[in-house]
């Protein structure tokens, strides 16, 4: 989806990249090996994104080395990049990448949520845009545990990112809304997607 949009797969894996790790940088030939991806192609996409204020250099003083690697990438010229997050667009462009991950992972979303004993299925974290949430995954039912991993495992795949995801009864979760305990008031209340809800 996200490749007939953008017009070029490098420039997803890029996207991807950089979105998915908002607080790190890149320098080219890492980013070529973490993506996988010919060096030259990655030289043509990271300019094309700097060019569109969706990337920015970042001053090599401003990174967190040691001196002598400092130095060391002084001498090689290295330059880094980081998603530029005072874009206008940024949020609607993470939202979109987001989205656009959740669509090609349709089928497994449908897999966990016709698991049989599910009772609610939230997607929060990296599904919304929230870095700081502490699930990306709410699930409350009788389960099988193991097949739910699996799942899930799945799902990490295709999305390239590791999830946290979170199991619990019914009765434990009914016992959390009663206490208005943090952590399920933090995903009930704020931005998430509801893929099933079968309390009533």
């Amino acid at each position: 989806m996200l490749e007939n949009l953008f017009g070029s797969k490098t420039r997803v894996k890029l996207l991807n990249l950089f979105f998915d790790n908002s607080e790190s940088c890149f320098y080219i030939r890492g980013i070529s090996r973490e993506i996988k991806e010919n060096l030259n192609s990655v030289r043509r996409e990271v300019i094309n994104l700097e060019e569109l204020e969706i990337i920015k250099s970042v001053p090599l003083d401003s990174l967190d080395l040691p001196e002598i690697e400092r130095t060391k990438e002084a001498r090689e010229k290295r330059k880094y990049y980081q998603v530029n997050k005072d874009q206008l667009l940024y949020n609607e462009l993470l939202n979109l990448i987001t989205r656009a991950k959740i669509l090609a992972d349709k089928e497994l979303l449908e897999k966990i949520k016709l698991e049989k004993g599910i009772k609610l299925l939230v997607l929060s974290g990296i599904f919304v845009g929230n870095q700081r949430a502490r699930t990306d995954i709410l699930i409350m039912g009788s389960v099988d545990k193991n097949k739910i991993k699996r799942l899930i495992g799945g799902l990490e795949r295709d999305l390239e990112h590791p999830l946290r995801y979170s199991i619990m009864s019914q009765s434990e979760f009914n016992y959390r809304n009663v206490m208005t305990d943090k952590f399920l008031f933090e995903i009930m209340e704020s931005k998430k997607i509801v893929v099933l809800d079968k309390r009533r």
